[in-house]
């Protein structure tokens, strides 16, 4: 299987997002930018490659839910979110709000085992020498609405999954 670890602050709109209990969805603090604004871009990104499965690596999933978190998404790509690096039912949830990112995507795929995947996320703390190419990595303040973030983008896809 095809896999493909999505952060959503930082890649599909700039990372200045904040939650408050209670809150229905979280709130940007980015002027002149909006809530998954890439969104777009990242589908277009992914559409030549129709083995990619999704799984969440973002905190919404923590925050929210994973049903909720992946409902802000396009119906179009719903469908290929498989799960997320996040899960409450685990024994070791209590560990994931110290894990460094690529510690949660890591062990998610020994756990999935899956044959090529990359991850498309703002942070590269942790990331060894080695993995790098298996990190689309954006800047916080634009996500994927920075050209060379995209580009970035569908240079990795293609190294990975062509």
């Amino acid at each position: 299987m095809d896999m493909l670890f999505l952060d959503f602050d930082g890649v599909l709109h700039p990372g200045e997002v904040w939650y408050e209990q209670g809150m229905r969805q979280p709130r940007l603090r980015a002027p002149g930018h909006e809530l998954f604004e890439s969104l777009t871009v990242f589908e277009a990104a992914i559409a030549p490659y129709p083995s990619i499965r999704i799984v969440l690596s973002t905190s919404w999933v923590q925050a929210l839910s994973f049903e909720k978190a992946r409902g802000f998404l396009s119906e179009a790509l719903q469908p290929r979110v498989i799960g997320a690096t996040y899960d409450p039912h685990s024994p070791d949830a209590w560990r994931f709000n110290r894990m460094r990112r690529y510690d949660a995507i890591e062990q998610d795929v020994r756990r999935r085992a899956p044959t090529r995947w990359l991850a498309v996320d703002d942070d590269a703390v942790g990331w060894p020498a080695n993995e790098l190419r298996a990190l689309a990595l954006t800047p916080t303040n634009l996500g994927l609405a920075c050209p060379a973030a995209r580009a970035q983008l569908h240079s990795r896809l293609a190294e990975r999954f062509a």
